[in-house]
This record gives C-alpha cells, structure tokens and sequence, in this order.
C-alpha cells in the first residue's frame, strides 16, 4: 500500500508540475508493477481510428501522455467485426511503441436477439451459439489474452428458452446439461455457464491453445443471477477475471442511484472470490463529472485493483 501511495503521490506531482510528456510514460512504466492504467479501443475505434497512420500516431500519442501502457483492441462490437489486416497492423503498431496489447469481444446484436435487453444474445438459439463460437475463434486467432466486455449475459424469456426452462435442460450444440430447478435465473446462469465452456473457452483454445479469457462482471452484485452471471462457476473456468467499477454520478438522471463506496465494495467482493485470477477493475465515462470520474479510480484502486 505505501509503494501504490508514492507512485499515485508522483503521479499527481508530475501533472501538477507540467512536466514533459515522457516524464509519465517513464513513471507508468517504472511503476507498472505497483498499478497500470489500460484502455480500450473498441471496434468502431480500430476502424475509424486506429486504420490509418495518423489515427494511430495519435492514439500511441494520447497512451504516452497520459500514462497508458496497456491497450486492448476490440475485434467485435455491435454486430461489427473489425478486418483482420487492421487489427493486425494496430496490434503490431502499439506493441512496438511500447504498450502491451490484448483482444476485447464485446458480444452484441450477435445473431438472434433478447426479447428483453436490447442488443444482447438470446443464446438459446443454435446459430446464435454458433455465431458466437466463430467470433471468438477469430479473436483467438489474433490475440494471446481477450477480455469479453460486460455483456456477456442474456435475459431471453422467448418460447425456444421458455421450453428449455421448463424441460430443465441446456443444449449446446448436440449436447446436452441438466438445469437443477425451473427459474429463469438457474436457466440463465446454467445456460451461460455451458456456452462458455463449450462456445467461448473450449472453441478459443483449440485455435489457440495460449489465449486466455478474462471475463468481466459489471456492477451489478445481487442482481448478477437475474441474467446469468453465475460468479462461482464463471470464475473457476475463466483465466482472469476483471471487476466492472461504474457506480457514476449518484445524481444523474439516466445512470445514477449507486453510491461511489460500491465500487471499492464489489473490487474487494469479487476480489476475494477470485484471489490471484483478478486482473483489475474497469470504469467509463458515461454519466459522470471529472469529479465523480476520478472517484470510481479512487475506488477501485482503493479496493484492491492492480490495473
């Protein structure tokens, strides 16, 4: 704690002081045992963004300014798969300006949808798993870690996953797996937990036996079940796991309501659940101040985030 005290106390120093811009990239570095700061470029990004020379000049740019040295780059979003060319030449570009490079799925608007959350999977459906099977292959192709974004849920109550509730089973593929109860929570988690295995973990693996997955949970807590999270289960198959610290501005209309200590809360909840396999905690932009920003850092450091 006191070493990830000094370096936070040298990085504000080193803003305060406006001093050159390679002063933080050099200090990120040096300290990058103690914390590192990471990013995401989701696939409109590498698309738009990170395609062309000076897209990606000024991402490398941005990374060095403010102390980033970990980038992961998203392969898929929104239905949207990024060209392999591009990917391949982002990832080479940031490697060799020093940062360190993962892959990023981010599993929405894939093939036949939730009749409840807009744009996620109703993963029942066979050519749904199947789609997804196939975007992760092709991530594992590229990258030797990829994180899924915190949308790697589904809440589909359609008639095709209402009949498997209620015969109590899950079907992936040509097998098939016991559900230990007719709720729609042990039907999503079970589900879930099957897709991962057999769809994500397995189907990644055997194109690229080095790749690990890291999954990671959002901030949700007791409601993780509602929509199949099983953190148990989940985080005993997974590789690594990251922890989702969004809590926002508490006031704002469309994403407030969560108090900040929830964050360091859920850090050191999933933290304990997952011991060495976590990774760090993840936090955005969306419905916060500068102030409240930097408050969910605060809090997931506080709660024990090493990235």
């Amino acid at each position: 704690m006191k070493s990830l005290l000094c370096f936070l106390l040298s990085a504000i120093a080193a803003v305060a002081q406006n001093t050159p811009r390679t002063d933080v990239w050099q200090l990120a570095n040096a300290e990058c045992r103690v914390h590192r700061y990471s990013t995401l470029f989701s696939a409109q990004d590498v698309r738009d963004q990170l395609s062309s020379e000076q897209g990606l000049n000024h991402a490398i740019d941005w990374c060095k300014r403010t102390g980033v040295t970990k980038a992961y780059v998203e392969s898929f979003r929104d239905g949207y798969q990024v060209d392999r060319a591009a990917l391949q030449n982002a990832k080479q570009r940031l490697s060799a300006a020093g940062l360190i490079v993962a892959g990023c799925v981010t599993p929405t608007q894939v093939a036949k949808l939730s009749n409840g959350w807009k744009s996620i999977g109703c993963y029942t459906d066979r050519a749904t798993q199947e789609k997804i099977q196939a975007i992760f292959e092709y991530a594992a192709g590229l990258f030797d870690e990829i994180m899924i974004d915190d949308f790697w849920f589904t809440d589909c109550t359609c008639p095709e996953c209402d009949a498997a509730r209620r015969a109590r089973t899950v079907t992936i593929g040509d097998r098939t797996f016991p559900v230990n109860g007719n709720s729609w929570e042990e039907y999503h988690c079970e589900l879930m937990v099957r897709v991962s295995q057999e769809r994500v973990l397995g189907a990644s693996k055997r194109v690229n036996p080095k790749t690990r997955l890291i999954i990671k949970y959002p901030q949700w807590y007791e409601n993780f079940h509602e929509r199949g999270y099983e953190v148990i289960r989940e985080t005993a198959d997974f590789d690594r796991i990251w922890v989702g610290t969004e809590t926002r501005n508490y006031n704002d209309r469309h994403w407030g309501g969560t108090p900040q200590y929830e964050g360091f809360f859920i850090m050191r909840w999933l933290g304990g659940i997952g011991g060495p396999k976590c990774g760090g905690g993840w936090f955005d932009p969306f419905g916060t101040t500068e102030a409240t920003y930097i408050e969910q850092a605060r809090q997931t450091i506080l709660g024990g985030a090493r990235e």
